[in-house]
């Protein structure tokens, strides 16, 4: 538009513009999905870092369950879950699970931009690792250490997903 130059409401000029700018913000919005790369990415950083953190806290005694657990169902007893080969399948599962997390939050979650979002779905990963490891049976301090690491997963998958969602 000129300078001092006005358009009525009803002039189609300005009426097709406005049409066509809602459309490329729709198309804009619609393609604001989060790419399986993306995913994935997010799913290996997150092993790395909290595959560490697990080991970690194993090794200190702060929980029982280290990254063989991830594998246990790949091994017939207990004792194999200490083992090297089991640390790496319990990585690979592990890898395998964070991948699937970060797809399921960022189905859920898809259009908000809370990342305190994240602090509730590390909240219920709880839960569901709960429910197969016999929750009810643990002491506190395991109880705090899980939550701890499933609360700030649950934090990183959540507030890197959201910050990838509002940047692209």
């Amino acid at each position: 538009m000129a300078v001092g130059t006005y358009y009525c409401r009803g002039d189609p000029i300005v009426e097709m513009t406005k049409v066509r700018e809602s459309g490329e913000k729709r198309t804009k919005q619609g393609s604001n999905r989060i790419s399986a790369v993306k995913l994935m990415e997010v799913a290996f950083w997150g092993t790395v870092f909290w595959g560490i953190g697990r080991l970690v806290m194993h090794f200190l005694h702060f929980t029982p369950y280290g990254l063989g657990t991830f594998a246990r169902n790949f091994f017939l007893n207990t004792a194999g879950i200490r083992t090297f080969p089991a640390i790496l399948l319990g990585l690979l599962a592990m890898l395998v699970a964070s991948f699937l997390a970060s797809l399921v939050y960022s189905l859920l979650f898809s259009r908000s931009r809370v990342w305190w979002h994240g602090l509730l779905y590390g909240a219920v990963l709880l839960v569901v690792f709960g429910v197969f490891f016999d929750m009810a049976e643990w002491k506190m301090a395991t109880v705090a250490s899980e939550a701890a690491w499933f609360l700030t997963y649950g934090l990183f998958v959540g507030m890197t997903l959201s910050l990838e969602r509002s940047d692209l």
